[in-house]
């Protein structure tokens, strides 16, 4: 059965080690970031409203990015843990507001996946073909915070 074509069923046995990738559970929004050939930065939420104003620092660093489509999480760290309340504050806030949250408690962007990278759609490669495309892209362009790659393990445990 091709992977296009299977679908989800129960099974009592685990698959083996290395078959699946495993993720943390991050406590933040879900966004695609995109960088166009033109340098426009775009970060936009599952239901594709414009997040822009609200994450300023990102915008920012996104624009020394190549062109590129991420898909990952925005989080706050605060206080030694992730606070989700922050990143709510950041929505439909006036400028002054958002730029005292940007000094008090920037965001950070967790990257899941590579889905464009330059002219070049990547989403039909294997998991770790876009994985190891993903490494080499944050590890060339010497990518630090606000950019954090989302670390992966292949052992459930």
């Amino acid at each position: 059965m091709s992977p296009a074509r299977a679908h989800a069923r129960q099974s009592r046995r685990r698959p083996p080690d290395g078959f699946f990738a495993y993720e943390a559970k991050w406590d933040g929004l879900r966004v695609i970031v995109s960088r166009n050939p033109e340098g426009t930065v775009e970060i936009r939420s599952r239901q594709g409203t414009l997040l822009n104003p609200g994450f300023p620092e990102i915008t920012a660093a996104a624009r020394d990015l190549p062109p590129v489509i991420f898909d990952g999480e925005l989080v706050i760290w605060h206080v030694g843990r992730l606070a989700f309340e922050r990143l709510l504050r950041r929505l439909n806030r006036r400028p002054a507001s958002v730029a005292a949250g940007v000094g008090s408690s920037p965001a950070h962007y967790v990257v899941f996946d590579l889905l464009r990278e330059s002219d070049s759609h990547v989403g039909r490669l294997t998991y770790r073909d876009r994985r190891t495309r993903l490494e080499a892209l944050l590890s060339d362009h010497e990518l630090a915070p606000p950019w954090t790659l989302c670390p992966v393990t292949h052992r459930p445990r």
